[in-house]
Parts: structure tokens; C-alpha cells; sequence
């Protein structure tokens, strides 16, 4: 082979690799950038969710499942702000006219501030009263709050009361509280039974 064929082998292997190594440079610059670019939405999607609120309405028997209640929660980890509700269906209060849930707290009159896991609940009515006479009906509500940045959020909830009569729960309660007034109740009735069996004197 002659010394100018090997010096132009020599030069065109150099100029390939040294365009290779471009390429491998540019593929890693445009990863690396897209990278960061995830990163970057990825905080600021964890940086929103701090601050976003997320408020629910939910039906929910009382620790002794004699009442029906209704919960307003805010589930999310941001503070929810100018929270109003629209009461799209309403109910009688125990059944009582004149008394409509709507009326109630704020149901009513809004609230400014919700921090998260703050918790609002109203009871509704007589578990037995609700599913002998109401057991097809339903109250629906809409709410609207907004965030720290002033977005809004409107969400609407349709709320059957035969999903919530329905409910599974176990006897004595779960909870601490439940147990509280389900024991009391047992040992009243423990001691009418032994007023009744001892004798008079």
C-alpha cells in the first residue's frame, strides 16, 4: 500500500470518529436536556400539589349507625379558599319541614378557609327513617373553592342515600369514640337486668 493511501485512510477513520463522537455528544446533550426538562415539570407538579386543595362531600352513618351524616372534607394538602357550596338537591333535616340541610353551616354561608384534613359533618336524619320512607332519594351538591394561586375548582356530587344505609360496619364499633357510647349503652342494660332479678326491699 502506498504512504498517500494510508494517509488519507488515516485521515478520513480520524474525521468518522471525530463524527461519531459529535453525534454521541449531541445525543447525550439533547438527553440530558430532556432530562432535566422532566425534572423540572416533575417539581413543579410536586410544588402544585402542596398547595392544591381537594374538597369532598360524602353520606357516612354516625359511630352508633343510628344517623345518617354528611361530611364535607378537604382531602387534599393544599388550604382550600372561598369555599361555597350549591345545593342542587335538598332534604328535610330529620324530616322536619322548614329545616332543609341547605341551611346549614356552611352549606349556607361558605367558608373562607379549609386547611387539609379539616373536616365539616351534619347529620341528616334517623338512619330507619331515611330507608322506610327516602330510601330511592339522594341530595346532591355542587362545590366550587380555589387555591392559593386563585385557580378554581368546581366538582359536583350526587349522593344516594341508599349507598351510604348500606354500609358495612361491625359490632362493638371500630373506633374509640364508638366504643364509648356502645359500652355505656351495654352496661345500662346490664344493670336493668340485674335491678329487675334482685328482690325488693
Amino acid at each position: 500500500m502506498k504512504i498517500g493511501s494510508i494517509f488519507y485512510f488515516m485521515l478520513d477513520f480520524n474525521i468518522t470518529a471525530e463524527f461519531a463522537l459529535s453525534v454521541v455528544i449531541a445525543v447525550s446533550t439533547v438527553v440530558y436536556t430532556g432530562i432535566n426538562l422532566l425534572m423540572l415539570f416533575e417539581s413543579k407538579s410536586v410544588r402544585l400539589q402542596k398547595i392544591t386543595p381537594h374538597v369532598v362531600m360524602y353520606l357516612m352513618s354516625s359511630e352508633d349507625h343510628n344517623t345518617l351524616a354528611l361530611h364535607v372534607k378537604n382531602i387534599g394538602e393544599g388550604i382550600a379558599y372561598n369555599v361555597k357550596i350549591k345545593t342542587l338537591r335538598d332534604y328535610n333535616q330529620f324530616g322536619k319541614e322548614n329545616h332543609p340541610i341547605s341551611d346549614l353551616g356552611i352549606l349556607k354561608h361558605g367558608f373562607s378557609a379549609m386547611p387539609p384534613n379539616y373536616e365539616l359533618k351534619f347529620y341528616v336524619g334517623v338512619i330507619l327513617d331515611i330507608y322506610e320512607k327516602d330510601r330511592n332519594g339522594e341530595v346532591g351538591f355542587e362545590i366550587e373553592y380555589e387555591r392559593k394561586d386563585k385557580k378554581r375548582f368546581k366538582e359536583a356530587f350526587n349522593l344516594p342515600f341508599i349507598q351510604a344505609i348500606g354500609q358495612n360496619y361491625s359490632t362493638p364499633p371500630e373506633s374509640f369514640l364508638g366504643q364509648i357510647p356502645y359500652y355505656l349503652k351495654e352496661i345500662n342494660s346490664s344493670l336493668k337486668r340485674i335491678e329487675k332479678t334482685l328482690p325488693k326491699l
